[in-house]
């Protein structure tokens, strides 16, 4: 299916990711579901009693959904929306949605801040990468669009015949007509071993009908170095595997100076593997 699934609970963070799609959708011709999951069981319902109060938001929110795609599609005549409001628990209903439509991706917003609602949006958007089996964009608070030419792929040169979702990776890089700039960061040698230049050898050959240049960084710091490397490089897009704790987890890691570790203004595509 030719769509961009977008989640919106309405929040200044959603609307940027839905822009971000919208302009997407423009450039590459695609159309957009805009969803939204009502999760009845969240502190902020606690206080409803009775059914009919269920129903009464959630016609709410229907009505909303419908007021802002009349909106949108008024603005954007040249994009098809459509919108569907659903209860449940979020990532299971993107899930069972993904799997129903088969969507190009699905976006959604994500903060660096660390307290109310921006944590929780944070936290939704790291377990949609980790828990959604298709692609997952995650769009940056600050992030705008601009034509995907650079993409950026975090390797940690292990595995790489069963762990690269190549097939998803052809996909795009041919669907945005991009170059694949593939990372690798290690320090002093501390991730190099007997199978590194095997690794480095099956990734070049799966690699070998994909634009792509390799790069290698020294660098203690995981997340500084892909930070860096998107600045200086100008990359438009990266490219992580949650599976791969060695780099996602870093990426996204809190400490102690910053909530949040992933501080570009460029989306993240989440991959899993094929």
């Amino acid at each position: 299916m030719n769509t961009l699934l977008i989640p919106t609970d309405f929040s200044p963070i959603a609307d940027n990711a839905l822009q971000y799609a919208i302009d997407m959708a423009n450039k590459y011709q695609f159309d957009i579901l805009l969803y939204n999951v009502v999760q009845l069981s969240t502190p902020d319902f606690s206080h409803l009693a009775n059914v009919d109060d269920f129903s009464n938001i959630i016609e709410e929110v229907k009505k909303k959904m419908d007021e802002k795609v009349t909106l949108l599609q008024n603005l954007h005549p040249e994009i098809t929306f459509s919108c569907e409001v659903e209860t449940g628990l979020l990532i299971d209903c993107i899930n069972d949605k993904c799997n129903q439509i088969n969507p190009i991706a699905m976006l959604m917003g994500i903060t660096g801040s660390g307290t109310g609602m921006d944590k929780l949006i944070g936290s939704n958007a790291i377990l949609a990468m980790k828990h959604i089996k298709h692609p997952v964009i995650i769009v940056p608070k600050d992030a705008s669009f601009k034509s995907i030419e650079n993409i950026c792929l975090a390797c940690d040169l292990k595995n790489v015949l069963t762990s690269t979702p190549l097939i998803e990776i052809k996909v795009f890089t041919k669907l945005f007509n991009a170059r694949l700039n593939v990372l690798n960061i290690d320090y002093k040698n501390r991730n190099f071993s007997a199978q590194t230049s095997t690794e480095l050898q099956n990734l070049e050959y799966i690699l070998e009908e994909v634009n792509h240049e390799l790069h290698f960084i020294e660098n203690e710091n995981v997340s500084d170095a892909i930070n860096d490397f998107i600045s200086t490089k100008h990359m438009d897009m990266l490219i992580m595997i949650p599976k791969k704790h060695s780099f996602f987890e870093s990426l996204f890691h809190k400490s102690k100076s910053k909530e949040m570790a992933y501080q570009s203004h460029i989306p993240i595509l989440a991959l899993h593997q094929d």
